[in-house]
């Protein structure tokens, strides 16, 4: 409002109706009302945040961001790890393969004969191959099962042609009895390794270093995928199988 070009009997009749001091001169009451207008002219406090219980049932908004080859969530995508069978077995193959390279290593320094000290390579090349395996089976890819079964039949077959009367590095089969218990063993323990590929999603091809080594293409690419609840779009890796979690909605599916 424009106060100068009002009389100083209707500034204080303004002051009066707003209940402030109606006192002093037109200047003073002039003041009072500007400061009044400006009280009144204050902006409205924010409001109170919601409980926390609220802002949980709240719908999240999640925001793509642009990246070179398509949009990704800014949020990350949760994968469940899907072949903890797998890994478990992984490591049981590594335990066994770091035995057969120590057994490997007893019998190169001489024990057991000219036959033994003779296969002792072959026992080390067989335990390195049951490592590699292993690792491979722990990172959950098919071909490290596959890998280590061949390398179980391998060693069964050594096995069962160098048993005899003595111990050595490929066999501790003594006599035609424990031959079938080698056998039986053998069985055993292939069954075991393949439980993965019967059970769990397990991943195709080659670890990245070992794709590289056979100068294959990398197939660690990317893939989208919408979900199925939300129609959020997601990037997986492109040789991952299994089932994963949605960060805007939490939904699980498989893919």
């Amino acid at each position: 409002m424009v106060y100068d070009g009002m009389t100083v009997l209707q500034l204080k009749t303004l002051c009066k109706e707003r209940g402030l001091r109606v006192s002093g001169n037109k200047s003073e009451v002039i003041i009072r009302l500007m400061e009044n207008d400006e009280e009144h002219m204050a902006p409205a406090p924010a409001p109170a945040p919601a409980p926390a219980l609220a802002r949980a049932r709240m719908p999240q908004q999640v925001y793509p961001q642009h990246i070179p080859g398509g949009y990704i969530p800014q949020n990350p995508i949760y994968v469940k790890k899907e072949s903890e069978l797998a890994s478990g077995i992984g490591i049981c193959i590594i335990l066994y393969a770091i035995f057969r390279l120590f057994w490997a290593v007893i019998f190169s320094f001489g024990a057991g004969g000219e036959q033994a000290w003779l296969l002792s390579p072959v026992a080390f090349i067989l335990g390195l191959g049951f490592l590699v395996g292993g690792a491979i089976t722990y990172a959950g890819y098919k071909n490290g099962i596959f890998l280590t079964l061949g390398i179980l039949g391998i060693s069964g077959l050594f096995s069962i042609a160098f048993h005899g009367d003595e111990v050595n590095p490929v066999s501790i089969a003594f006599g035609d009895q424990m031959v079938m218990t080698s056998i039986m063993c053998s069985a055993i323990c292939m069954i075991t390794v393949a439980l993965p590929l019967l059970i769990t999603p397990l991943k195709e091809g080659w670890p990245e270093p070992i794709e590289n080594l056979l100068g294959k293409s990398n197939t660690g690419g990317k893939k989208k995928v919408m979900c199925s609840s939300c129609q959020t779009e997601l990037q997986i890796p492109n040789d991952y199988s299994g089932k994963i979690e949605c960060p805007s909605c939490k939904a699980v599916m498989n893919v």
